[in-house]
């Protein structure tokens, strides 16, 4: 990455679906290939299923905050907060996101299907990979590795394998809790294997 050069990502999701540990290990990578990396979180009204935005901001950048319309990656790890962060992308950026919509505890909200929300973000000048990152990490025993599977997918599909590297991710990973599941659905994202096409 040249040194006046800059990549956004913002990683949308709800809370206990390891949002933050996700932006901070791809604030880790960053940090361990030289990158300056710059990371801001924000938080809906309760701490485990209320919206948890973070923006990730690597190379040259003096301000955390993603601007709007700015953002070359989006993480969406619940369809519902993808779109409600899609003033955000750039045109022609990247969505990477779990095929998972949760329903917001508001009584007497009505969800849209995921085949409707699905459809409208493919109508936007969006480049778009949707899997059930969910699905295949509960296969794998764990619903939390969602995050690092979709992360691997991200890093075999975007600029962003080129900015920190599939290397980086796995060191950093080898610190985690449970690294063995995290690496294996890290990898498993990465190959995109896990799931019928």
């Amino acid at each position: 990455m040249a040194s006046s050069e800059s990549f956004n990502i913002l990683i949308a999701g709800v809370g206990g679906q390891g949002v933050l540990t996700l932006s901070r290990i791809i604030g880790e990578a960053s940090l361990a290939s030289g990158l300056n990396v710059l990371v801001a979180e924000t938080h809906g009204l309760s701490q485990r299923g209320g919206a948890v935005v973070v923006h990730v901001r690597i190379g040259d950048v003096d301000s955390p905050l993603v601007p709007l319309g700015e953002a070359d990656l989006m993480i969406g790890l619940e369809l519902l907060e993808v779109i409600r962060n899609i003033g955000y992308m750039r045109r022609g950026g990247f969505i990477v996101a779990d095929r998972l919509i949760i329903p917001p505890s508001i009584p007497d909200v009505k969800t849209p299907s995921l085949d409707n929300v699905i459809e409208a973000l493919r109508g936007l000048d969006v480049r778009l990979t949707v899997i059930p990152a969910s699905e295949v990490a509960e296969k794998l025993g764990d619903v939390r590795v969602a995050n690092v599977y979709l992360l691997g997918q991200a890093i075999s599909i975007t600029k962003l394998g080129s900015i920190i590297g599939f290397d980086g991710v796995v060191k950093v990973l080898r610190g985690l809790p449970n690294p063995e599941l995290n690496l294996k659905a890290f990898k498993l994202g990465y190959m995109g294997g896990g799931f019928e096409c």
